[in-house]
Parts: C-alpha cells; sequence; structure tokens
C-alpha cells in the first residue's frame, strides 16, 4: 500500500503549491503521505480485526458478545471523541494532536496485541479508538492547512478519498494473510512501528502558518463531556439495534438527552465545540448529511460482500480479498478523475453521478447467485468497480463542499464533524441493513434483500444531492482552478 501512495504522489503533485509563501512543496507532499497513510491505518483497522474473529475467539474462549466488544469498544471512543479530538487541534495544535493520536494509537495497538485476556483486549481497543480519533478529527484539518484552495487541494482530497476506500477494500486481505501466517496478535502488532514512525514524521515535517488558532479561553468542557457521552451511547444504541437487548431502548434515550443538552450548551457557550452556525452554511448542512449516508455504498459492498463470499460461496478469507482489489482499483481512478471533473460540472451533478453508480452496483450484486457452481466472477468485478468509482468520485466532492468554507481556527471543528458524520452514518446504516436482513429467511432472499435496500438508500441519495445541493456552489468552488 505504501508503494501505492508514492506513486500516486509523484503523478498527481509534481507542482504542488506550497502551504505558505516561500516554502518548497515538498513538506506539503509529505505531509499528505502521512495524512492518507494515518487514514488507511484508522480504516483498516477497523475492518482488519474481523476476519481474525475465529482466531480471537478461540484463543480467548470468547463469546460472539465478546468479539462484538472488542469492536464496539473501539467504535465507541472513535466516535464520542472526534468532536473533542478536533476542536483540541484547534487549540493545541492539529500536527501536536495528530502525532500523539499516532502515539496512542501505536501502543495501544501493542498493549492488545499481548492482552492475557478478554477485558484487557477491550480495554487496549477503547484505548485505540482514542487514537484513531485524534488522528482522523486532525488529519483532514491538516490537509486542509496544508492545501488550503485550488486543484492542489482538490487532487489531495482524491488521494484521502482512495487510501479510506482501498483501507476499507484492502481490509479483509491484509487480515486473511496476516491472521493466517502470524496469528491474530499480528494484526495489531503490525501498528506499533507504522504507527511511531507516522508521529515522528509529523513532529519533524515543516509546519503551516494557522496551526491551532482558535481564539484564547476556556475550552467547553460540558459541551466535550455531552458530545462525547452522547455520541458514545449513540454508536453502542445503533450497535445494539440489529441484536436488541434490554439497555438498548435506555441508550437511545440516553443518547437522545445528551445530545440535546449538547444542542443547548452549544448555543450558550462563548466558545462552543461546535458552532452550530456551521450548519446554517447549505454547502456544508448537504455534505455531511450525505457523508452520513455514503457509507451505503463501499460498507455493504465489503461488509455483507464478504459474508457472502465466505459463507455461501465458501471462499477462503484471502481469495474474498482478491475479490475487492477491482473495487481499490476503481477507486483510485474516481479519486483522481474527481478533481478534473469538478472544473466543469456543479457539486450536485458529482455526487448524484457517485450515489447513482453506488445504487447501481448495489443492485447489481443483489443478483450474485447464490448456488454452487453458478458464474459470478464477471458481475461481481463490474459491480464492485461501478462501485468504487463512485464511491470515491462522490466522496471528494461531498468532502470539498463540507470543508471549503473553513474558517480561522476552525479546522478541526469542521473535520471532526465530517469524520462525526461519516462514523455514525456507517454505524447507522450497517445497523439498519443487518435489522432489515433479520426480517427474510437466511440465503437468497437475505442477500438479495440485503443489497436492494443499499441500492434504494443510494438512489435517494443521488436525488437528494441533486436537488439540494445549490447550483451556485459548483461555480464557486470552481472560481480559482
Amino acid at each position: 500500500m505504501e508503494i501505492i501512495y508514492l506513486v500516486a504522489m509523484n503523478q498527481m503533485f509534481p507542482h504542488s503549491s506550497s502551504p505558505e509563501a516561500g516554502t518548497p512543496a515538498q513538506p506539503a507532499s509529505l505531509m499528505l503521505l502521512i495524512i492518507c497513510g494515518a487514514q488507511f491505518l484508522v480504516v483498516i483497522d477497523a475492518v482488519v480485526l474481523m476476519v481474525a474473529g475465529p482466531a480471537l475467539a478461540q484463543a480467548f474462549d470468547a463469546t460472539e458478545r465478546d468479539l462484538q466488544w472488542v469492536f464496539n469498544a473501539y467504535a465507541l471512543a472513535f466516535g464520542g471523541l472526534l468532536l473533542l479530538a478536533g476542536r483540541a487541534g484547534d487549540r493545541l495544535g492539529h500536527r501536536g494532536m495528530f502525532a500523539a493520536g499516532a502515539v496512542v494509537f501505536a501502543l495501544s495497538s501493542l498493549i492488545g496485541a499481548y492482552s492475557v485476556s478478554m477485558s484487557m483486549l477491550i480495554a487496549a481497543r477503547a484505548l485505540q479508538g482514542a487514537g484513531a480519533a485524534l488522528l482522523a478529527a486532525n488529519s483532514l484539518a491538516l490537509l486542509t492547512l496544508y492545501y488550503p484552495s485550488g486543484p492542489a487541494r482538490l487532487r489531495a482530497l482524491g488521494l484521502f478519498a482512495s487510501s479510506a476506500t482501498v483501507g476499507v477494500a484492502s481490509g479483509t486481505l491484509l487480515g486473511g494473510l496476516l491472521t493466517s501466517t502470524f496469528g491474530w496478535s499480528s494484526a495489531l502488532l503490525i501498528n506499533v512501528p507504522l504507527g511511531l514512525v507516522m508521529a515522528w514524521a509529523t513532529r519533524r515535517a515543516a509546519g503551516v502558518a494557522g496551526d491551532g488558532q482558535a481564539p484564547s479561553g476556556p475550552m467547553d468542557w460540558a459541551g466535550a463531556a455531552t458530545a462525547t457521552l452522547g455520541f458514545g451511547a449513540l454508536t453502542l444504541a445503533i450497535a445494539q439495534t440489529s441484536h436488541p437487548t434490554p439497555s438498548t431502548l435506555g441508550l437511545w434515550l440516553a443518547a437522545a438527552v445528551l445530545l440535546v443538552l449538547f444542542v443547548l450548551i452549544e448555543c450558550r457557550s462563548a466558545a462552543p465545540l461546535l458552532d452550530l452556525a456551521t450548519l446554517r452554511n447549505r454547502p456544508v448542512a448537504v455534505a455531511n448529511a450525505l457523508i452520513f449516508i455514503h457509507s451505503a455504498g463501499p460498507l455493504t459492498s465489503l461488509f455483507f460482500g464478504s459474508l457472502y463470499f465466505q459463507q455461501l460461496r465458501g471462499l477462503e478469507a484471502l481469495e474474498t480479498g482478491l475479490l475487492f482489489l477491482p473495487f481499490a482499483l476503481a477507486s483510485i481512478v474516481g479519486a483522481r478523475l474527481a478533481p478534473l471533473a469538478m472544473g466543469y460540472m456543479a457539486p450536485r451533478g458529482i455526487a448524484a453521478l457517485g450515489f447513482a453508480l453506488m445504487s447501481l452496483s448495489s443492485f447489481a450484486l443483489s443478483f450474485l447467485p447464490v448456488a454452487a457452481g453458478e458464474p459470478y466472477l464477471l458481475l461481481t468485478i463490474a459491480a464492485f468497480a461501478i462501485g468504487g468509482f463512485g464511491s470515491s468520485f462522490s466522496f471528494v466532492s461531498l468532502t470539498e463542499a463540507a470543508t471549503a468554507s473553513v474558517r480561522k481556527g476552525e479546522a478541526g471543528m469542521v473535520s471532526g464533524l465530517t469524520n462525526t458524520s461519516l462514523q455514525m452514518g456507517g454505524a447507522s446504516i450497517l445497523a439498519l441493513l443487518i435489522s432489515v436482513t433479520a426480517t427474510v429467511p437466511a440465503g437468497a432472499a437475505a442477500h438479495a434483500t440485503t443489497f436492494t435496500s443499499a441500492a434504494v438508500i443510494l438512489l435517494a441519495g443521488a436525488i437528494a444531492g441533486f436537488f439540494l445541493f445549490s447550483t451556485s456552489s459548483g461555480r464557486a468552488a470552481s472560481a480559482g482552478r
């Protein structure tokens, strides 16, 4: 994967604009490589342990509920701390918070790899989620600081988007390879050297003016507490919705109360964790809403596709990972073409086209045969390629719209908001589709229902993107190109 990034950097940034007057282009390209590496690491770590689940269960004699907490602990800390992590970067400096996140991520991975009990592993995963929140919330903020505007910024967003999609697509491949060769702990140990090198390189990279320039003043601790607890409760409630327990309703009520309190606190705070006025900006609000449902494309294809190939077709994890390569390669192409298309098309056209392609991909996947011996390879490759292209093609436009109007000292806040939309959307869509699947018989009917439902959601996103984005935003976005 590192080779892919280096080649892409040389092709996409031969004449990148410098982050500030008089500085060479190399620091921006180096920082972008670090940012995309972090995005890849955070995304792939959420996927790679899924493949190692059976090995984990055997090593710790764990139940299915224990394994669920391995993923829930990570998601709770990650989703709950994103806004706080982004705002901390605004106050204390994004490079410092990003480097701290890389160290926390690396050390927690080391603890997790050498865990002697399931409780120790779950605690390590929660700490890892906190490190991931610091990385994710400040990575997009750093990108907006190093590439403030123009074509170089769009190309940077393209590479940023493709790094996430490639991370998801290659997670099963890497997870299967590591687990089968070196054991489940290797999926965590690989993060240690990568995270520490990332932290070192971040501190060594040249900075930019404006890193951590929010007005001085007291931190909004009340907002931080209600946001963290509220989004944490919401993440856990969503995760339990597909298999509800007596506590699920209580979690939904707690999340609702805490998030309402958060909004009330932000309305009165002199230095809010999230400036609600940001959501009055129509492109920002629409972009975040579409980012929320964007995960229905890649998440459905990869998560439910993995189940289809391994459970219904009997493929190994490594073979399944290889089938996802067309998705990853097409996503890189889509990310490369999106900045060029934004010079000619309005954001609503790009978003609608990307969502429509993802909808077509999901609809095509609903026709995959389930009987042994029936051909499926050509349809799979075509559907994954279309979905991968549409996913990154639309995501670049949405991320640009969500971050284009960032004001001085608010890069971390907007980055945290965007990542929260993505995290909450992914968890919500997955829980919804699992719940829908549970209403039909297992096998062919469940498979077709899942992908058809995702296609309907994505088609609604295409229609919403076309009609809710204003046409003038596309002119403004391309004015300086």
